[in-house]
């Protein structure tokens, strides 16, 4: 028995008598009706070993597909996909923002009378809190990871605030360096040789011998901690342009560490060898820096000529920046501002925004290609307040969180991307 069905939805009951009654809609029964379509199949699914839940695309192959991608749905274990583009025997689909292994994916083509045979797929979490953390412990700096993978920030957890290192197993170790205002078991202050010199830093980087290098927004210098001393942070160096309020820095492969800020317009190198300091005049208020050394490129972020911008330099053989050029205007496109960026392998750069929970003018992060087009990345599937970003050397990259409901750390899964390269260690 078969059933024409005159609009989307459509009740149908068929009584003892033979009699149809139906709701929403008007149905009669039809005897001779016959679909307009053979029921569509599902023959793989590319990557094979499964893919992002939620983001980019899969391919879909099979048989008894429409050319209309409107035409065509798809589901993925009870969350429906994005058909992206379609053609009888292959859909390019944005997978359902549901992940785990086995899903059942079934597709359902306009005048096919049934679903498709179910065909088992995984969806991986692209996006969640790292190993070894949780929502409560609060990063007062961004993240940066060493040579094995570790992680690092300072940690606020529950007013208790100490360098921490998170390995790749979730294992947490934490350094017994004070923080500022810390009393002992009298309720006296620890002396200053074993208390922070600041409770948060606005930019941190590992460095030679695996020593951590911060800087604070407000000053000129550059830090330098040996996790697991339990002492102060020493001073590395000081610019000797007093004006300059430090915002972000990055080693090179070169054997320099790239400074930039605001109230300077300089962008700032350091020997580290020597820890001198050279200066190349650029107007702005900058707020990340990036490097990669495929190309032997520094990427400079944020407000220039009047909008948030990426320049790009290229680094000469004697580690000095040549006349760089706007690489891609964020302003044009997207609200808000640059707050960190890195660069994967295939020379995609990845920009984190910051963005504010009820700012809905902005991505969370912003991917912009080698061949210029862009797109926000992981669209829907990313917490607001994205700030600073660091990468393993697989695919996990590690970012944190800053916002009026969560301050966190977390993993985002790259998938087949891989850095570009992390250097200084």
């Amino acid at each position: 028995m078969k059933f024409r069905k005159i609009n989307h939805i459509v009740l149908l009951v068929v009584l003892t008598t033979g009699l149809i009654s139906c709701k929403e809609g008007n149905s009669v029964y039809d005897p001779d009706y016959e679909p307009s379509r053979p029921n569509p199949v599902v023959t793989n699914i590319t990557p094979v070993d499964g893919y992002l839940a939620g983001v980019d695309s899969v391919i879909v192959t099979g048989e008894n597909f429409a050319t209309d991608p409107d035409s065509v749905t798809i589901n993925f274990g009870g969350s429906a996909g994005v058909v992206k583009s379609a053609t009888k025997t292959q859909l390019v689909v944005r997978p359902g923002t549901i992940w785990g292994d086995d899903l059942n994916v079934r597709v359902s083509v306009r005048g096919a009378e049934f679903f498709s045979d179910s065909y088992l797929y995984d969806l991986i979490q692209p996006f969640g809190l790292y190993p070894g953390v949780a929502s409560s412990n609060n990063p007062n700096t961004p993240v940066a990871v060493d040579a094995q993978n570790n992680v690092y920030a300072i940690i606020n957890t529950n007013g208790i605030i100490r360098y921490t290192r998170i390995s790749p197993d979730g294992t947490v170790t934490t350094d017994n360096t004070r923080y500022q205002g810390e009393l002992d078991d009298d309720d006296n202050p620890y002396p200053s040789d074993s208390t922070m010199r600041f409770n948060s830093y606005s930019a941190l980087a590992v460095g030679p011998n695996g020593d951590l290098f911060l800087a604070q927004q407000s000053l000129r210098a550059v830090f330098v901690k040996t996790f697991g001393n339990d002492l102060q942070e020493d001073v590395w160096a000081a610019s000797t342009t007093n004006a300059l309020k430090i915002r972000d820095m990055v080693f090179d492969n070169n054997g320099f560490l790239w400074v930039v800020g605001v109230d300077s317009d300089q962008i700032h190198r350091f020997n580290v060898t020597n820890r001198a300091e050279s200066k190349t005049n650029f107007a702005g208020a900058f707020s990340s820096v990036a490097f990669y050394a495929a190309n032997n490129e520094l990427y400079v972020g944020g407000e220039i000529q009047g909008g948030q911008k990426v320049w790009k330099f290229t680094i000469d053989g004697g580690g000095n920046l040549t006349q760089g050029g706007l690489y891609f205007d964020y302003s044009q496109h997207y609200g808000g501002s640059i707050s960190d960026m890195i660069l994967a392998s295939n020379g995609e750069l990845i920009i984190t925004t910051g963005r504010e929970i009820d700012d809905v003018s902005k991505p969370s992060m912003v991917r912009v290609y080698p061949d210029g087009r862009h797109e926000a990345f992981y669209e829907g599937m990313l917490k607001p307040g994205i700030t600073s970003i660091t990468w393993r050397d697989d695919e996990f990259a590690v970012v944190t969180v800053r916002g009026d409901d969560e301050n966190s750390i977390n993993f985002l899964n790259m998938y087949d991307r891989t850095r570009a390269g992390i250097f200084g260690f």
